[in-house]
């Protein structure tokens, strides 16, 4: 027998104790330091061992920390990647209705030149051909017995709330005659929800489940950064008058706050907001500003690196347990990693005008359409290496992230930075800087919560 390849260890408050943690398994124990000697050979004898040794590598062999001779640990991690993501159960779809936006964001891909990606071209709202060429895709998938998911995206996707409406109603129909499930969500700024209360409702009707919504600090703050177009005015208020709407309509809210240099030493003071207004059970989490397109370039110097972004991150959410918000209360722990949807055969974006993408930070650029969604089969040579480019992209390629013990729940991060940015070098994601300290959080309230519940017995 043999350690896995892919444990950490790491030492505890106990002199005497370790925590190991693999990344594979994503199995998290404490051990004896005076038992770790089995992890730190290349492999051991299991029918040599004395009875009691046995009995402990019988328990890490259930986390993986423990393996068989012949386990090719990196086959694994490949098949169980490849399992999933040639998964053929469901078809996900990012729909936009329309790419325009009632927003001026200054970080936000929608300033690009449209000279620059072909957009002059593109409809504002999505066509009634459009949206008939969508159903009749949907509903030669769904004869196949795919399941449907749904989001909805923009541009500011409530500006066309008549054409998500009405779709959701005839693809909702669609999939229970066909008997295959269907869900949704939606990416919106959220400025508009409060200003119709009927939009909350028809969310429930349409099925949209969950909700992501941007706040970028306190009302100050996000309005100097998130503001209306045209007249450059304040959306911090409409914004938080909507998730409540949303949440006293029982729909799920994620609370993004999209963090650079501008912003980062306001960030927890949106806390305190959120926290009067009764919002301390909503997800908010924090998203890092990145230049993905040509129209970001220009704001790519009040990015942080993503060194940087951990270190904030890891103090961010020691703070939303510290104030009591749900999020807060287990801590950010590490899963295997899953392919993107760009990188799988079911998932697709649409733009108003029926192009089809693999990667939402394209869409709108007819130089990376892979086709129209009427007839895909028609996508020229170009758009089909285009395509075949992302379903191909793995991790496996690079010999950094095959030598990584992080593989497992990184897979190389996101592959447009990788393919178009970073010239073919994968971008490391936050586990490189912040795991320790993730899982160190969540070993302390395992701890506590084990001691808390045998205090009470």
């Amino acid at each position: 027998m043999k350690p896995s390849i892919y444990n950490f260890v790491w030492s505890t408050d106990d002199p005497e104790k370790a925590m190991i943690f693999n990344s594979l398994t994503t199995a998290l124990a404490e051990v004896r330091k005076s038992r770790l000697d089995l992890l730190n050979v290349p492999q051991f004898d299991y029918a040599l061992l004395p009875e009691n040794k046995k009995q402990f590598v019988d328990e890490l062999r259930k986390g993986g920390f423990i393996v068989d001779d012949t386990a090719d640990e990196l086959r694994m991690v490949k098949f169980a990647y490849s399992s999933d993501k040639y998964d053929s159960a469901l078809v996900r779809l990012v729909i936009a209705p329309t790419l325009t936006c009632n927003f001026a964001c200054s970080y936000c891909f929608e300033q690009i030149d449209k000279s620059q990606n072909g957009k002059d071209s593109q409809n504002v709202f999505m066509s009634d051909e459009i949206k008939e060429e969508l159903l009749r895709y949907i509903e030669k998938v769904v004869k196949t017995g795919k399941d449907i998911f749904v989001t909805w995206y923009g541009g500011e996707p409530l500006l066309a709330k008549e054409i998500i409406f009405d779709l959701s109603q005839k693809i909702v129909a669609i999939t229970e005659k066909n008997k295959v499930g269907y869900s949704a969500g939606m990416i919106t700024n959220g400025y508009l929800i409060s200003k119709d209360s009927g939009i909350a409702e028809n969310f429930n009707k349409s099925r949209i489940q969950f909700v992501h919504i941007t706040l970028d600090g306190p009302r100050e703050v996000h309005d100097s950064r998130r503001m209306l177009k045209g007249n450059n005015g304040p959306t911090f208020d409409q914004i938080l008058e909507g998730i409540k709407l949303l949440k006293a309509n029982d729909i799920e809210v994620y609370v993004r706050v999209n963090i650079d240099r501008s912003n980062i030493d306001n960030i927890n003071r949106l806390l305190n907001v959120l926290k009067d207004n009764n919002l301390s059970d909503i997800f908010i989490y924090l998203g890092h500003v990145i230049p993905y397109t040509a129209g970001c370039k220009s704001y790519e110097s009040s990015c942080i690196l993503t060194e940087e972004f951990s270190t904030v991150n890891q103090a961010f959410k020691n703070n939303l347990s510290l104030m009591g918000f749900e999020t807060g209360i287990t801590s950010f722990y590490p899963r295997f990693a899953r392919a993107c949807d760009a990188n799988r055969t079911n998932a697709f974006v649409l733009d108003p005008d029926g192009d089809m993408y693999k990667c939402w930070t394209e869409i709108g650029n007819k130089t990376a359409s892979i086709g129209k969604i009427g007839d895909l089969t028609q996508q020229n040579k170009e758009k089909g290496n285009h395509e075949i480019q992302w379903l191909t992209w793995e991790p496996f390629e690079y010999s950094d992230c095959i030598e990584c013990k992080m593989l497992p729940i990184c897979m190389g991060g996101c592959a447009h930075q990788a393919m178009f940015i970073n010239k073919g070098r994968p971008e490391c994601k936050e586990w490189k800087y912040g795991l320790e300290h993730y899982v160190r959080s969540r070993f302390s309230y395992l701890k506590l919560l084990r001691a808390t519940t045998n205090n009470s017995c």
